[in-house]
């Protein structure tokens, strides 16, 4: 493949390199219940060009390669919609028809200038079943009338809206057959201000900092397992944590069912939960009683966004973790810290409020309260690479001796491994 360098000359670059700088990253789109509706796939490289994506046919045509070779495409959005930005040359090349299309939505790009010729390719694309998103939509414009009439979903960038206009904005598109985006929605008010409007989907970072409306109530099983976590913290003896659950017979079921199940392979069968705690071991026992407490009670773990990132977060961590100690005791540590970063939101209370509550070594307390030492410096490099700040995040990865491309490879890796656990 020939492409343009940074000097303007050319030159050649093997598939196998461009693959090995290229990675994929996710944003989840959620509907009106907070559920994750689908996922915006997003090109990502680690080259200092990179961020800069110049080339829309590269860009689309490096995530679909990752996408449908290198991770699959139910490993990578499972049973959610996909949206991948097209411009008008990446639809003349043709080589969308290879992306399935019930799971993928084609996000028309707002750099396109939508002319005739683009309005009749995106037509002959609709026709063969795909269908479209408008990116980045800031005000009503005539020039759009036609699109408007083809595409299925309209993405309003509130971050470049003017809020006062708004609700006209809305009224004006909800004339047409089509469903409305939120994105960069970043706060409560926020998402609460789209939501009275109308809006059908939301995306942005507005669920991970929920706003302090009131304290939300922990339940019993709840309680259960932040007596479990504190019992695994402080390494209480075998007998008492087995007698823990013996008392909760739904804790003791969700256990033998995990280590029953292909997300943790162990040639014997299991039959007690002496077994499967002597299997599994403190550390890993702690991991999961920490996954449940984010799943909730009845929560449905596969479209609840905030269990999602908290799983990735301790995952990314752990495996970071791994290149720098080499120590599984750090690594399990980077992991609780990871998953923990997010707890806040999820009982919607301050901070160090909950961590009262648990057993927690003061490594990781001043990670999660300050962003202090390495674990806290972790945290911070997920938090930008989440938020898509590429020059803080390149900042504090130099300080750990890691690239911005083997991040966004252990990303895509617990990304894959998250959806693997949850298809079984």
């Amino acid at each position: 493949m020939t492409i343009t360098t940074g000097n303007g000359k050319t030159g050649q670059q093997s598939v196998s390199e461009e693959q090995r700088q290229v990675h994929i990253g996710r944003q989840p789109i959620l509907n009106r219940l907070k559920k994750i509706f689908g996922y915006e796939l997003l090109f990502r490289s680690g080259s200092t060009n990179g961020a800069n994506v110049t080339d829309n046919v590269r860009a689309t045509a490096s995530v679909m390669v990752n996408a449908l070779n290198n991770i699959g495409i139910n490993r990578l959005i499972g049973d959610k919609m996909g949206f991948i930005n097209v411009d008008d040359k990446v639809l003349e090349s043709g080589i969308i028809e290879l992306l399935p299309n019930r799971s993928i939505i084609l996000e028309l790009l707002e750099t396109v200038r939508i002319d005739d010729s683009v309005v009749d390719l995106c037509k002959k694309t609709r026709g063969i079943g795909y269908h479209f998103a408008l990116d980045d939509l800031v005000a009503y414009d005539s020039s759009i009338e036609n699109m408007l009439n083809i595409a299925s979903y309209v993405k309003v960038d509130l971050m470049g809206t003017d809020m006062e206009a708004l609700p006209d904005l809305v009224k004006k598109l909800k004339r047409h057959n089509l469903k409305l985006l939120a994105e960069k929605v970043e706060t409560q008010e926020d998402f609460q201000t789209c939501f009275d409007l109308g809006f059908d989907y939301f995306q942005g970072y507005f669920f991970a900092k929920p706003a302090l409306i009131s304290g939300k109530s922990i339940s019993p099983a709840q309680i259960v397992l932040l007596e479990l976590s504190r019992l695994l913290a402080r390494e209480e003896e075998f007998f008492v944590i087995e007698g823990l659950f013996r008392q909760n017979p739904e804790l003791n079921i969700k256990l033998l069912q995990f280590m029953n199940s292909a997300s943790f392979y162990t040639p014997q069968k299991i039959t007690s939960i002496g077994q499967s705690i002597t299997l599994l071991g403190y550390r890993n026992l702690q991991k999961w009683v920490t996954l449940l407490l984010f799943a909730g009670e009845g929560y449905d773990t596969r479209s609840a966004p905030l269990f999602e990132r908290a799983v990735i977060r301790g995952r990314i961590m752990e495996l970071l973790m791994k290149r720098i100690a080499n120590e599984t005791g750090a690594a399990d540590k980077a992991f609780i810290t990871g998953v923990l970063s997010l707890i806040d939101a999820l009982f919607q209370v301050p901070l160090d409020n909950i961590l009262k509550d648990f057993n927690l070594s003061e490594e990781i307390q001043e990670a999660l309260l300050h962003r202090d030492g390495l674990l806290g410096n972790l945290v911070s490099i997920i938090e930008n690479l989440e938020g898509e700040r590429s020059d803080e995040m390149n900042d504090l990865l130099k300080k750990i001796n890691i690239s911005a491309d083997d991040l966004y490879l252990i990303e895509n890796n617990a990304i894959i491994e998250y959806e693997t656990m949850n298809s079984q």
